[in-house]
């Protein structure tokens, strides 16, 4: 897998920041929870929807990922 430096910069970038975001939403989702003081077991509701987060990013990552290495190895046999 051949990607230019600064493309593979920004998606690394781009991933990690999504995947900091989900943990992001878990983490004002728990702090919410703390806040109001009932504890931490009330944000395990949202667990399913945590998931589905973390599902999705990883799908949208890897189809991304595997389109760009399609795109080389067409790239390549042109050459």
């Amino acid at each position: 897998m051949i990607m230019e430096a600064q493309a593979r910069r920004r998606f690394i970038t781009r991933y990690v920041k999504a995947y900091i975001s989900i943990f992001a939403v878990i983490a004002v989702v728990v702090a919410i929870s703390e806040l109001r003081g009932v504890g931490w077991r009330p944000a395990l509701a949202g667990i399913p929807m945590y998931a589905s987060l973390f599902v999705l990013v990883t799908y949208a990552m890897l189809r991304e990922l595997r389109q760009i290495r399609k795109s080389n190895k067409t790239d390549e046999g042109e050459n």
